[in-house]
């Protein structure tokens, strides 16, 4: 685990449980979805990319950009996640309609120790994002104040025909990660 991940980890107050035998990968710099960590399947077919957004941090950044500037400096960055959650589908999806799902805030508490949870699948735009992979399920954790953890779990969809997405048929690998092993530590 990288020094900057485990830092975030411990600055949000996030306990992580790397699934079993997944083993970390290279972080690959892009520009639809900047991450800390990545985990590889013993198998190889399913890579799970991680992002820890400390609220703290990027508040910090957006003030000092934003000297001067009081649109960007009135914006509260606790109230952007399903924003972010959508601009995230939008740039990984390269532009495509996805149905997300948001949960319903007392699973989210019991789940994650959150407030708000939103998850969806998509079929991948950008090829150069993840070579070799055609489908993504995108998971986004938010915790008032806190922070927002975000889950990419990336995989090869043998139908992979966009228009024809069957989330129910998932591949077993895909389905046993869907829940992230990310959560907030104590209660909401």
């Amino acid at each position: 685990m990288s020094d900057v991940f485990h830092a975030l980890l411990a600055e949000a107050g996030v306990e992580f449980r790397p699934p079993p035998e997944y083993l970390p990968c290279a972080v690959r710099d892009n520009a639809a979805f900047r991450y800390q960590h990545a985990l590889r399947s013993p198998t190889g077919d399913v890579e799970l990319r991680y992002r820890i957004d400390v609220l703290a941090r990027l508040e910090a950044g957006r003030k000092a950009v934003a000297a001067g500037m009081e649109t960007l400096a009135s914006t509260n960055l606790d109230s952007m996640h399903a924003a972010n959650f959508r601009a995230v589908l939008f740039n990984l999806s390269g532009g495509a309609f996805v149905e997300p799902t948001v949960l319903r805030p007392e699973s989210t508490a019991l789940l994650y120790a959150a407030d708000w949870c939103a998850l969806a699948f998509l079929r991948l735009a950008d090829k150069g994002f993840a070579t070799g992979r055609n489908s993504a399920f995108f998971v986004s954790i938010h915790k008032a104040g806190v922070a927002d953890i975000h889950v990419i779990g990336l995989y090869d969809d043998p139908d992979g025909i966009t228009g024809k997405f069957d989330k129910d048929a998932l591949p077993a690998e895909v389905k046993l990660n869907l829940a992230p092993s990310l959560r907030f530590a104590g209660a909401t």
